[in-house]
């Protein structure tokens, strides 16, 4: 069988189609395109974060054992999803630097907040966990809270958010 990039007669018995390396380059250009529409999805805040009189909530997460990948963090405005249900929450991505990631949530409003944090030091923008379930990298909610048999509800990781800039540490945990 042929297996060069151009185009030939085509396949044994299937007239008028490509050769068995284009289509899976195809495929692989496919593949990346949306691989690289979901990572968009996570978002870095932009200029507009950061306006002057902006409320802004700072995740900072500290104790990461290396630099290597990223930070994701997670904030919910309701008791809604949390923990793992980050479709109504915003998600930010951030790079690490000398062992810490701090994350920008622009905000509209004053009240109850929430935040996940994991250490994606493989770059897969998952949280990823052993066949247990038990986690296989670092990870961490606001007000430190910690886990037991399982996740802490939202009351629990929850604090209040006034207004203005408010700075919120979080050390990880692996």
């Amino acid at each position: 069988m042929n297996l060069s990039s151009k185009s030939s007669p085509g396949w044994p018995g299937v007239p008028g189609h490509r050769t068995t390396k284009s289509w899976f380059l195809r495929g692989w250009r496919v593949t990346v395109a949306a691989l690289a529409l979901a990572l968009s999805t996570i978002a870095t805040p932009g200029p507009a974060a950061y306006a002057a009189g902006a409320d802004v909530i700072r995740v900072s997460v500290v104790g990461l054992h290396s630099d290597s990948g990223r930070v994701v963090c997670t904030l919910f405005d309701s008791p809604t999803g949390f923990p793992r249900d980050d479709s109504k929450a915003q998600t930010i991505s951030v790079p690490i630097v000398h062992h810490t990631g701090t994350c920008d949530f622009p905000v509209s409003t004053r009240g109850r907040y929430a935040t996940v944090v994991f250490h994606d030091e493989n770059g897969d923008g998952k949280f990823n966990t052993n066949w247990l379930g038990l986690p296989k990298e670092g990870y961490g909610f606001s007000n430190d809270v910690s886990i037991s048999w399982r996740p802490p509800n939202f009351d629990e990781a929850a604090f209040n958010f006034g207004g203005g800039t408010q700075s919120v540490t979080i050390h990880i945990r692996y």
